[in-house]
């Protein structure tokens, strides 16, 4: 619970980061910051990703066979191995900014990429003592680190931005110093894990009751064969955005924009649309990572029925927040945009940039919203019944097909842009169906009629509800409007799922809180 709080905490402070960011610093800045942040984030996958399940799996085994030296054994191994390995990847990256942003023709991102490099490192130091304490099963400093990584970057991020500015800077440089601000945030929570290491190894301990150990050479070939599968499944998962990274802002200058015309138009599409977009995300991750507990659990015991009946609950309780938000971004995009997020002078002074563009990207990119919640869930599902190797496999097919629908639209004059998104769409969609086909050959899918059907007919009352409210509020009320429809839709929606019998208390309960919820909405 703790855990999910946290991260949940931690990722709305982040998603809402780059709103006051792009008022501050403006598109063209926010395509650099977004160019640059992509490459920091593939980077840091791969030196990090896989490490805190494997240690969590190492540590929580030793721990509860009371072998207390054998956990030491584990931390001391981890730390040399894995920090040293994130010093590397921070040092490549930083050696290796000039060639990146030369190669994705964007030559202003390269002060941005080498000022984010050294958090690789740092996110490596808070790779390896979660996983320590996760193994342990004290999740608090998780949770608080997350918490405060997030508000770190958030905080010393805008304030770097704010005073880049302020005295004028040119578009690189205020990008620069505007994810300087996340690489202070990383410092920052590296130096809080450190912190509560050194005092937490008072109160978490590990009963002392078997004296065996096993050699480095054995431990270090367990980590790895726990780490890679899920480094890879977490890298390739990142191919998508970095897709869009390497090839938006050349195809685009191929088509006749200039750098900065083609990096506020990039700025755009991640800074506006897609921050809007990870929105849902968010929740749907954190209400999946209390379910899948549940699920593995079954699947390990051979109990087959309750691991469908699982799965069931977490994808319709997915689908019960995707496919609201699908519909709801889909009527309000343009009112969203314009509410959360400043017009851009550029767009102004060349008639090629549409002012309502952001609205635009992201009304097409909410129809990926369902396809997306169900790839991140049944890539957890698949990892959590050993099929390892699925979501690579599928992950890699849908990066084929997003590199090519995006060399190819985006290229193409009269798409341009709009190519990113649609290339969003057809690569998640293919992921979903093929990770779903091969689940079926393991666990029962669930009903259509529950997963699909009843909350898309929901949604559709919220959907005429929110556009209905919104044009006869918005002429008086302008941005009020927005919030009110938000607001109405919310409870329509409600009421409707409740009317269709749309939640079952079973999803409820896996739920944390479940069993308040049930009482609350009377759910029999």
């Amino acid at each position: 619970m703790i855990l999910v709080a946290g991260t949940f905490i931690a990722k709305i402070i982040s998603a809402g980061f780059k709103i006051p960011l792009q008022h501050l610093i403006g598109n063209t800045c926010m395509g650099i910051f977004n160019s640059a942040y992509q490459y920091y984030t593939v980077m840091f996958v791969i030196a990090t990703a896989g490490v805190p399940v494997a240690l969590s799996k190492l540590v929580s085994e030793a721990a509860a066979l009371g072998r207390a030296r054998e956990v030491k054994r584990i931390a001391r191994l981890a730390a040399l191995v894995f920090i040293s390995f994130g010093a590397l990847c921070a040092f490549a990256l930083y050696s290796a900014a000039g060639w990146i942003a030369n190669a994705s023709k964007n030559p202003m991102a390269f002060a941005s990429i080498r000022a984010i490099a050294p958090a690789v490192f740092f996110v490596a130091v808070i790779a390896v003592v979660r996983g320590c304490f996760q193994g342990l099963s004290n999740m608090t400093p998780t949770a608080l680190s997350q918490i405060v990584e997030a508000a770190g970057k958030v905080m010393l991020g805008l304030f770097f931005a704010s005073r880049a500015a302020a005295a004028g800077l040119d578009d690189p440089e205020k990008a620069a110093c505007a994810i300087l601000g996340v690489t202070a945030g990383e410092a920052l929570a590296a130096l809080v894990m450190l912190l509560y290491a050194g005092f937490g190894r008072k109160t978490t301990r590990t009963a002392a009751l078997n004296d065996m150990c096993r050699p480095y050479r054995q431990l270090m070939r367990v980590l790895l064969l726990t780490v890679i599968p899920v480094t890879l499944t977490s890298s390739v998962t990142s191919v998508t955005t970095l897709v869009d990274t390497a090839m938006l802002v050349s195809r685009l200058q191929g088509i006749g924009y200039t750098l900065s015309e083609a990096n506020a138009l990039y700025g755009v599409y991640t800074g506006q649309a897609f921050t809007m977009f990870n929105f849902p995300q968010t929740l749907i991750t954190a209400l999946a990572t209390a379910v899948l507990p549940a699920l593995a659990g079954a699947y390990a015991q051979q109990n087959h029925t309750l691991a469908a009946q699982n799965m069931g609950s977490a994808m319709r309780i997915a689908m019960l927040i995707a496919l609201p938000s699908c519909v709801g971004y889909v009527v309000l995009a343009h009112p969203i945009i314009s509410l959360l997020f400043a017009d851009d002078p550029v767009f102004a002074k060349n008639p090629m940039l549409d002012p309502a563009l952001g609205g635009n990207l992201l009304c097409i990119l909410a129809l990926a919203i369902p396809a997306v919640a169900l790839v991140g869930l049944s890539n957890a599902i698949l990892q959590a019944i050993g099929q390892v190797k699925v979501p690579v496999l599928t992950m890699l097919l849908g990066g084929v097909c997003k590199i090519v629908l995006n060399y190819l639209l985006v290229g193409h004059q009269a798409i341009h842009i709009y190519g990113a998104p649609i290339g969003t769409i057809a690569c998640y969609t293919l992921i979903a169906v093929l990770n779903l086909w091969w689940l079926r050959r393991y666990i029962q899918l669930p009903k259509l009629d529950k997963l699909f059907m009843r909350p898309f007919a929901a949604c559709m009352g919220m959907g005429a509800a929110a556009s209905i409210i919104h044009r006869l509020l918005a002429p008086q009320f302008g941005s009020v409007a927005v919030l009110a429809a938000i607001a109405v839709a919310g409870m329509v929606y409600l009421v409707l799922l409740l009317a269709l019998s749309a939640l079952e208390k079973e999803d409820i309960l896996l739920l944390p809180g479940g069993k308040k919820l049930v009482k609350l909405l009377k759910i029999k």
